[in-house]
C-alpha cells in the first residue's frame, strides 16, 4: 500500500518563501502574525501582543490541541475582526468563547485566551465578555 507523499522535494534552483508547511494537519500561521503586526501598526498594540502570545502558546503546546485547524482559523478571524474600524462585538465574543471552550483544558493556552478576552473587552469598551 502506497503512503501519500507528505513531504517537499526540491531539486536545484532557488526556493524562496515566507512560509511553507507539509504533512498531515500542518498549519501556516504566518498570516496571523502579519495580522498582529497590522493591529500594532494601527494602534491596537495590546490586542497584537495578546494574539502573538496566544500564537506562541498554540505552537508550544500544539500536540495537546485536537482541532488545530479550527483553532488557528478562529484566531485568524479574531485578528481580522479586531482590525476593523468597528469590530462586531458578537463575532468577537463568539470566537473567544469558542476558543475558551476548545482550549480550556490546556492551562498554558487557556491563560492566553483569557488575556486576549480582557484586551478585546477593553478595546471595545464593553463589560466583561
Amino acid at each position: 500500500m502506497n503512503q501519500p507523499n507528505q513531504g517537499i522535494k526540491i531539486n536545484g534552483g532557488v526556493f524562496n518563501n515566507n512560509q511553507i508547511v507539509a504533512g498531515e494537519n500542518a498549519q501556516a500561521i504566518q498570516n496571523i502574525y502579519n495580522s498582529a503586526s497590522q493591529l500594532q501598526a494601527s494602534g491596537k498594540e495590546d490586542v497584537a501582543k495578546a494574539i502573538t502570545e496566544l500564537l506562541k502558546a498554540l505552537e508550544a503546546h500544539s500536540d495537546k490541541i485536537s482541532d488545530k485547524g479550527e483553532v488557528t482559523q478562529a484566531v485568524q478571524q479574531v485578528a481580522e475582526e479586531a482590525q476593523k474600524e468597528k469590530p462586531n462585538k458578537f463575532t468577537l465574543k463568539g470566537l473567544i468563547s469558542s476558543l475558551k471552550e476548545s482550549l480550556g483544558s490546556v492551562v498554558e493556552i487557556a491563560e492566553k485566551v483569557t488575556v486576549l478576552q480582557k484586551v478585546i473587552t477593553v478595546m471595545m469598551g464593553l463589560p466583561a465578555l
